[in-house]
């Protein structure tokens, strides 16, 4: 018998059903709307509006020209593991067992999502929270439960409810996730906050993994990673958002040297090792860079979009990360309709991500202030235009 030709039977056939569920990032297909746009208000996209720092870039050109352009061991070059390892211990006064360096923590969430979860394992995760995590968790065929921390009063913080926690957690439960600073909130969790997930985590056995993509961008003062508090605790870092490097693809893993040893085995599997001239930049140029100037400019940008944003919003001052998740205008009683709200924002070449791309409610969206000062203040007045039509 002749073979069938590719793509006959069933609709979808050729492809797995694992990948049939996920659909396309909204984050992303607002990114290639931009690209139809003439001079558009982007304050979608999650990245810095800043180039790196010169030192960086010459070190990275220099290493290229050093011929530092193959493969490093799996898990990144020792010098850098260690510092990164110093480094979390000066911070959080813990030192993890290992670190491996991973391909940006999307990487990271990859190997770690697939070397804990197995099919049937539950998975804790924060609502609203980044989307990634949860098509990563049903790629492992794991059950998502989700813990609520929308604020619980009218202009109150994003938060958690440790007895909601508490009570979510089972024998079942594999992993507890924490992301603070949060995207798409900008909620920074209270040390008091940490340590009783932690608590949670550790008496019934769960792994917490924590991703702190942003901790450069914390505007609080007492700052606190699940490092500190976790038995057990995979921490996901990067530099893409601290040194204005999302295409260089650099971030790292820490922790417990029996998982860490498993996402290596993975890695080598798949992206084989992060980049190795990026990997030699950052070990040479970060001890000689100053980026305080840039948290600065960014507590700046921070105060300027909750001190001019129209009351209607409801905005409280974001704790952390360059995000600003403010609530759709209230109608009636009740959030104006969200792909309404985004459409009359696209009217006006406005781009931000609706809530919905992150949660279960439609009640929210999201705005990143990593953009120029003129842009910002552009976005602004249109956001303030809109909430006196609707509201």
């Amino acid at each position: 018998m002749a073979n069938a030709p590719q793509g006959s039977g069933r609709p979808g056939a050729s492809l797995s059903a694992r990948v049939q569920g996920i659909e396309p990032s909204g984050i992303r297909r607002i990114f290639e709307l931009m690209a139809t746009m003439e001079d558009p208000i982007n304050l979608s996209i999650g990245q810095p509006h800043y180039d790196p720092p010169v030192e960086l870039v010459e070190a990275a050109c220099r290493a290229i020209r050093d011929g530092k352009n193959r493969y490093t061991v799996t898990q990144g070059l020792p010098e850098l593991n260690a510092a990164i390892l110093a480094d979390i211990e000066h911070r959080h006064g813990r030192r993890p067992e290992t670190c491996l360096l991973t391909a940006g923590v999307s990487g990271g969430l990859v190997l770690t999502f697939q070397c804990l979860l197995d099919p049937g394992d539950e998975i804790l995760l924060p609502d609203p929270g980044f989307v990634m995590y949860r098509h990563l968790a049903a790629l492992c065929g794991a059950n998502v439960r989700y813990y609520d921390v929308y604020p619980k009063r009218p202009g109150g913080r994003f938060s958690v409810d440790l007895d909601e926690i508490e009570r979510m957690c089972s024998e079942r439960t594999k992993i507890v996730f924490v992301n603070s600073p949060s995207n798409p909130t900008g909620g920074v969790l209270t040390r008091a906050e940490i340590e009783g997930v932690c608590r949670i985590a550790n008496r019934c056995g769960a792994y917490v993994v924590s991703d702190e993509i942003y901790d450069f961008f914390c505007y609080v003062d007492d700052y606190a990673s699940p490092v500190t508090y976790a038995d057990r605790c995979i921490q996901l870092g990067g530099y893409s958002k601290t040194y204005g490097i999302p295409g260089w693809r650099m971030g790292y893993a820490t922790g417990p040297a029996a998982v860490l040893d498993a996402m290596k085995t993975l890695q080598q599997f798949s992206f084989v090792c992060a980049p190795a001239p990026f990997q030699h930049a950052l070990l040479e140029a970060i001890p000689r860079i100053d980026l305080r100037p840039r948290h600065t400019e960014y507590l700046h940008k921070r105060d300027l979009v909750t001190r001019s944003l129209h009351p209607v919003y409801g905005l409280r001052a974001p704790e952390g990360s360059f995000y600003a998740f403010p609530q759709l205008p209230v109608v009636n009683g009740a959030p104006v309709d969200g792909a309404k709200f985004l459409q009359a924002a696209l009217q006006q070449k406005l781009l931000i991500v609706p809530g919905k791309s992150f949660s279960a409610r439609d009640t929210h969206f999201r705005i990143s202030f990593a953009a120029e000062d003129a842009v910002l203040q552009r976005g602004i007045d249109v956001l303030n235009d809109l909430a006196r039509q609707f509201a």
